[in-house]
């Protein structure tokens, strides 16, 4: 990863994006083609859960240009958004494909190992707390690694800040009751900064120095760098640029690029 993001949405903005919803859905609905729902296509033989099939279904190694991090309720309004950087040749992945289907694989497993009990038309009755905790843990322990690898490799991540996704206590304190939020913002903010695989654009100028179980996680966003629909347009207009041109001029715009973050390849 290269540079973090942070888009800060209120609720009566969300019409602003509504005219992208459609292309977004075909996006998402691509991706999640891509997740494989099998369990006996992740069982080895000997009923072990491979967890790098997993990881090589659930996260393609297609190149996505951004990782975005969103609140589950926001689904609508971050495929809306994959819609709109698309239309500016952007790649998004946006991390909730995968979120249902680590439900899907993990119903299946309890379906199979965990069950302590039936009844007597032989539907399940009880699973054993012990081997639903072992499941759960490991279920959850393969999303997350391969969630942080996909956040290594893109070149940026937006994070869609909004009452959803973050509560502020006040000025100084930010929480999210999203364990996966929690992780995401806090491998944004702990990932080594990547160089950029291309040689520096000509208009790079200077560097700026900048009553279910709920749970509370503090987190930190003041890594990431505020940005706008208004930004994203403003960066493609200079220039009419697309994809990582526009990934550049966004850059430049925000004073986060000097020339020797570039991996520049000799000629």
């Amino acid at each position: 990863m290269f540079a973090g993001f942070k888009m800060k949405i209120c609720n009566f903005e969300e019409c602003v994006w509504e005219d992208y919803i459609e292309k977004g859905k075909k996006l998402y609905e691509h991706s999640k083609q891509e997740v494989q729902k099998s369990l006996d296509k992740y069982l080895s033989p000997d009923g072990i859960l491979q967890a790098e099939e997993i990881e090589k279904d659930w996260f393609p190694s297609c190149k996505a240009n951004v990782f975005l991090s969103h609140s589950h309720t926001d689904e609508k309004l971050a495929i809306a958004i994959a819609g709109f950087l698309s239309e500016f040749g952007l790649t998004t992945f946006i991390d909730s494909c995968v979120w249902g289907y680590a439900d899907e694989l993990l119903r299946a497993i309890d379906n199979k190992y965990c069950v302590s009990g039936e009844k007597p038309d032989g539907s399940i009755d009880t699973y054993s707390y012990s081997k639903r905790n072992q499941s759960t843990a490991h279920v959850h322990m393969i999303l997350n690694s391969a969630l942080m690898k996909m956040i290594d490799r893109t070149e940026c991540l937006i994070f869609l800040n909004t009452p959803n996704s973050l509560k502020i206590e006040d000025l100084s304190k930010e929480k999210t009751s999203s364990c996966w939020i929690y992780s995401e913002l806090l491998m944004s903010k702990c990932v080594g900064k990547k160089k950029i695989a291309r040689k520096p654009p000509l208009l790079i100028k200077g560097f700026c120095e900048h009553s279910d179980l709920k749970v509370d996680y503090k987190t930190d966003t003041s890594h990431l760098i505020p940005l706008s629909k208004n930004d994203i347009e403003e960066a493609s207009r200079q220039g009419k640029k697309v994809g990582i041109a526009l990934l550049d001029q966004l850059y430049d715009n925000k004073g986060i690029v000097r020339e020797t973050d570039y991996a520049t390849e000799e000629n």
